[in-house]
This record gives C-alpha cells, structure tokens and sequence, in this order.
C-alpha cells in the first residue's frame, strides 16, 4: 500500500509541474471523477454499489476545471448534485442557485444555455458561476448523455 502512495505522489507532482491552463481543468476533472467514484463506492452493496460507483464518478466529472480548486470536497459534491439537477431540470438560460453549507461566503449559480444533439446523444452547453469573498469565478462547459444516462463533459 505504501508503494502505491509514493506512485500516486509522484504521478500527481509530475503532472502538476508540467502544466498548463488545459492541463489544470482536465487534472480537475480527473480529480472530480475521482472523488465522486470514492464517494459511490461507500453507497450500497453488490450491484447498487457498482452503480453508486458509476453515478458518483459521472458526476464528479462535470464539476471538473478551475472550480475544483476554490471549493473544499463536501463543497464539490453539493455543488456537483445542483450542476447534474440543472443538466437534468432546469429550462435554458434560466439558473438554479447553490449556497455552500460551510462557508457563508461561498454561493454559486448553474445555468444551462441550450439543448441541442450530437452523435445522437443529448447535450446542453452550460455555465458554472462562484462566488467566494467577492470574487467571481465562470466557466462554460459542455456535457452530453453516455450510454448509461449519465453526463460526461465533452
């Protein structure tokens, strides 16, 4: 187990010296992938875990980018749950509000821009928007539908 920790170690000071602004927002979707597949795993048993585990990884994967950064892991998932509700819900160009339960000064905002197909699998364009102490971070991102239902960004 040891060994695997000092991979994994050196594996992530690798990729953090040699990036770029690309580099940083795939890193941050490998990493919500990441997160959210360990959060699956810790659901249910058998079959429901397998599923946890694939529903929890989609949605770690949408969060994904600069965003990543700015918010702590409890942050993410809640931030993730109203990005796949508003993928999901939420009509184009209208927005659907989040405030952080650690940190007052945290709040944030979805908002889908258009539906649309591509390679018979159904898409939307979106924005994510932050705000943390004043400071306003954006990002549009794209996601369309897997095989399995679930959103991947694209």
């Amino acid at each position: 187990m040891y060994k695997y920790k000092i991979l994994i170690f050196s594996l992530i000071f690798l990729i953090f010296s040699c990036e770029n602004t690309s580099d940083k927002k795939v890193f941050g979707q490998i990493i919500g992938a990441a997160v959210g597949g360990y959060v699956g795993s810790k659901i249910g048993s058998g079959a429901t875990k397998d599923i946890s585990v694939i529903l929890g990884g989609a949605a770690g994967y949408i969060l994904g980018g600069k965003i990543v950064e700015i918010l702590s892991k409890k942050e993410r998932e809640e931030f993730n749950n109203v990005i796949e509700n508003s993928l999901n819900f939420t009509p184009d160009n209208a927005s659907e509000s989040w405030q952080s339960n650690e940190n007052q000064n945290i709040t944030g905002e979805v908002i889908p821009l258009n539906n649309y197909k591509m390679k018979n699998r159904d898409c939307r364009d979106f924005k994510k928007v932050i705000r943390k102490n004043n400071e306003i971070f954006e990002e549009n991102s794209s996601a369309c539908r897997n095989k399995d239902g679930n959103w991947e960004i694209i």
